[in-house]
């Protein structure tokens, strides 16, 4: 794992952001790691394609 990838993950856990009252009791558990996931995934790509880019010129 990148070093910009954990400390965004640092950051989320030490500073979680509350969320709304009318949705904490609707999303559960697995949805949360579902969208943990996907949110790590999307940050991955988005590196890869910065270092790309700077790679090039």
């Amino acid at each position: 794992m990148s070093i910009e990838i954990r400390q965004l993950l640092i950051r989320t856990q030490v500073h979680p952001a509350p969320a709304p009252a009318q949705h904490r009791a609707s999303v559960n558990a697995a949805e949360l790691q579902r969208l943990r996931e996907q949110v790590v995934a999307d940050c991955k790509t988005w590196l890869a394609d910065r270092l790309r880019v700077h790679g090039e010129r």
